[in-house]
C-alpha cells in the first residue's frame, strides 16, 4: 500500500496565512512522511482536486485526509466529504479516508495554555 497524506485547511487570501499553512505541511514532511500535500477548501490554491491529482501522479493508492479544522462544522460534516466523493470518481482506484477535526484534544488545550502564558 502506498499511502499519501492530504492536509486540508480552510484557505485564506492572506499571504501570511498561506505561508503558515505551507510551513505546517513542510514541517510534517520533515518528520518523515513521504507523500504529503496540502489543500485549501476555498480562497487559495491548491484546491482539494489539484492536491489529490498530485498525489495520484505520485502513485498513491490510499489517501489519508487530515482536516486542519478545530471543530466539526459544516465543512467537515458535508462540504469536504462531498468534494472528496466527487474527486474520488475520477480516481476510483484510490481509497480516500478522512479523519476527524482537531476538536478538544488535550494537545490543543496545551497550545491554548501556551498562548495564554505568552500574553501574560
Amino acid at each position: 500500500m502506498n499511502q499519501g497524506i492530504l492536509v486540508i485547511g480552510h484557505g485564506s487570501r492572506a499571504q501570511e496565512a498561506q505561508q503558515t499553512f505551507k510551513s505546517i505541511i513542510d514541517k510534517l514532511k520533515a518528520r518523515g512522511y513521504k507523500d504529503v500535500e496540502g489543500a485549501h477548501m476555498e480562497l487559495a490554491e491548491p484546491n482539494i482536486r489539484k492536491a489529490i491529482s498530485k498525489l495520484a501522479e505520485k502513485g498513491v493508492d490510499t489517501i489519508l485526509v487530515v482536516p486542519l479544522f478545530i471543530y466539526s462544522g459544516i465543512h467537515i460534516q458535508e462540504d469536504i466529504p462531498q468534494i472528496l466523493k466527487e474527486v474520488n470518481q475520477d480516481y476510483p482506484h484510490i481509497t480516500i479516508r478522512m479523519g476527524k477535526a482537531l476538536e478538544d484534544d488535550d494537545l490543543l488545550i496545551g497550545l491554548l495554555e501556551k498562548r495564554i502564558q505568552e500574553i501574560l
